[in-house]
């Protein structure tokens, strides 16, 4: 089992949590999901990916996908901010 679900996740969130764990993780040098997590997170949403509708997605490629890596991603404002708000949360349920 891993903190996020992700088997849980519906398809369309995959998106959203993959490009915020990306961010965190290349960007800020932080991570809520460990690499076995976001590995799971990356390959269930290429597994996905036709069926998978999400108005971020066209940030994501099926190579960054496959190579497991956020790192050349643009990231928006939006992104940004609300992986910081996700990183707090998870920061707080920890203490």
């Amino acid at each position: 089992m891993n903190t996020l679900g992700i088997d849980m996740l519906h398809k369309n969130q995959l998106v959203p949590y993959y490009l915020m764990s990306s961010y965190l993780y290349y960007h800020c040098d932080k991570q809520v999901l460990n690499d076995d997590e976001y590995d799971a997170l990356a390959k269930r949403l290429l597994d996905e990916w036709d069926s998978v509708e999400h108005i971020h997605k066209h940030l994501i490629t099926q190579g960054d996908l496959t190579a497991g890596t956020g790192y050349a991603i643009k990231y928006n404002n939006r992104i940004k901010n609300a992986a910081e708000r996700w990183y707090n949360d998870y920061k707080m349920e920890r203490n």
